[in-house]
């Protein structure tokens, strides 16, 4: 088998992982594309300036939760291939990464609707599940590497 099918069949066993970094990597592009509709034309904000307003506008709203998804994408993307290249436990990494993803698109829908409180409920949970789903998975990339 050449070196180039052995790595190609490895990443293949990840694809359930790579699906949720790239649904979340869409989220994040719809997220950004949603802004201008929802946060500027009602010029509620200006783009480049602090936000105005608080949780009851939807242009906040619409701006925290791109920034949010924009701040936690990176940290998972970068977690994920590491546990990927140090090929660590596939179910595992496989199975976190969707918890993760359901975590942020909870998170997202949340913040975007609005409902619930603003700390301490539905979204600080789908925010924490997020976080913590990360760090599992980066705890099951470092130990592939004993």
């Amino acid at each position: 088998m050449s070196l180039l099918t052995e790595v190609s069949s490895n990443w293949m066993s990840y694809q359930p992982a790579l699906i949720a970094l790239s649904l979340l990597c869409l989220s994040v592009l719809i997220q950004s594309f949603l802004t201008a509709p929802l946060a500027f034309l009602k010029q509620e904000q200006v783009p480049g300036m602090p936000l105005k307003g608080d949780h009851t506008l939807l242009s906040f709203r619409v701006l925290r939760t791109h920034m949010n998804s924009v701040e936690s994408l990176s940290p998972f993307g970068f977690t994920l291939v590491v546990a990927i290249l140090f090929e660590a436990h596939v179910s595992a990494v496989n199975w976190l990464a969707m918890i993760h993803l359901a975590f942020r698109l909870l998170y997202w829908g949340v913040y975007y609707s609005g409902i619930g409180k603003v700390a301490g409920g539905l979204r600080t949970l789908g925010f924490v599940g997020g976080m913590l789903s990360n760090m599992a998975l980066l705890i099951v990339a470092l130990f592939s590497l004993t």
